[in-house]
């Protein structure tokens, strides 16, 4: 978009970098096993089992995994039920050599012991802005059911997905799922919805129905949640494993028109600038009520000054210049909150 004398385009970008992510996988995280026939469902040696990790600056819609710009190191670590700490991955377990450096399974990782196991990708980011190194870790765990007992998982599930972009949709419904072994439990069920907070699980005021909606007001970036659910008759409480809701917001550009154009000649000319804000390729706040408008102006040399009237600033969508506005060139910069 072009860029003329008097016009001016402004980026507004957070100066902080604030690193966000998720772990999409090719099956489900529970993995049925039929003790008659000591069989998966699925079966990872038939079908791999594909955890692939997405890495994104908060603010930004590209994925850094798909081109590995700036990730300085990838790591995949594997936590079985019964393994402490963070171990190396086992045999038929390998990490993609090219970006995004996807996790395959293609081994059975359960066995009479290992009900469950935890795959866990540290990512290192360096910001080209600031040249610091950042590590981002996520994880995900794979649980075996075995048809026909009584264990018990919660879940959760989000409509229409885990991520708000540019304030779409308009809510996210979570819905809590209780399932033992291959079927859904739904009676005798109480819910507790929590969301982390400063390190520490937290239950949401009010929220303890089956489902609970998330609004982008209430995810700064990200925000994790996770349910509990009770069963009055068996006495048990099952806790869901944390889901990760995502905001991602394209940056707003500025672009400055000027119905007079950029040239005042013998001292004689008025124009009115008009700021437009542009999102996502598409123009919003067409009617200039959703954001503040702050006009400055700036002298040739390039240090501020007062308008013609005095005033060392305006507000509005549009303002009104002259030649008095002008002292041989100006620069009028609108800053937008």
């Amino acid at each position: 978009m072009a860029v003329t004398i008097g016009q001016i385009t402004i980026m507004d970008f957070n100066d902080g970098v604030t690193l966000t992510g998720y772990i999409s996988s090719n099956h489900t995280k529970n993995v049925k096993y039929d003790g008659n026939n000591e069989s998966y469902t699925p079966d990872f040696v038939s079908v791999p089992l594909v955890l692939t990790p997405s890495l994104f600056v908060a603010g930004s819609g590209t994925d850094i995994m798909s081109s590995g710009t700036n990730v300085q190191a990838v790591t995949w670590k594997r936590k079985a039920n019964n393994q402490t700490g963070e171990n190396n991955l086992s045999a038929g377990e390998s990490v993609g050599a090219s970006f995004p450096k996807a996790l395959t399974v293609a081994s059975q990782p359960f066995s009479s012991s290992v009900f469950s196991v935890e795959y866990i990708c540290t990512i290192v980011y360096r910001d080209p802005a600031t040249g610091l190194d950042l590590t981002y870790k996520n994880s995900v765990t794979v649980q075996k059911v075995t048809e026909g007992n009584n264990i018990a998982i919660a879940e959760v599930s989000a409509d229409p997905g885990f991520a708000f972009k540019n304030g779409l949709p308009s809510s996210i419904t979570l819905s809590a799922h209780l399932y033992r072994g291959a079927t859904k439990d739904t009676t005798n069920l109480t819910y507790v919805w929590e969301k982390l907070v400063a390190g520490t699980w937290t239950a949401i005021s009010g929220a303890t129905g089956a489902t609970y909606v998330v609004t982008e007001s209430m995810v700064a970036s990200l925000q994790q949640f996770r349910v509990k659910i009770s069963d009055s008759v068996v006495g048990d409480t099952y806790t869901s494993d944390p889901v990760t809701v995502l905001d991602f917001n394209d940056p707003i550009q500025v672009v400055i028109e000027s119905t007079g154009g950029v040239v005042f000649k013998n001292g004689i000319g008025t124009t009115t600038l008009k700021a437009k804000l542009f999102q996502n390729g598409a123009e919003i706040d067409a009617g200039g009520t959703g954001y503040t408008y702050t006009w400055t102006v700036l002298n040739k040399d390039g240090s501020a000054r007062n308008f013609a009237d005095a005033s060392a600033s305006k507000t509005g969508k549009t303002i009104s210049v002259g030649t008095s506005d002008v002292d041989v060139k100006s620069t009028f910069v609108c800053t937008v909150s």
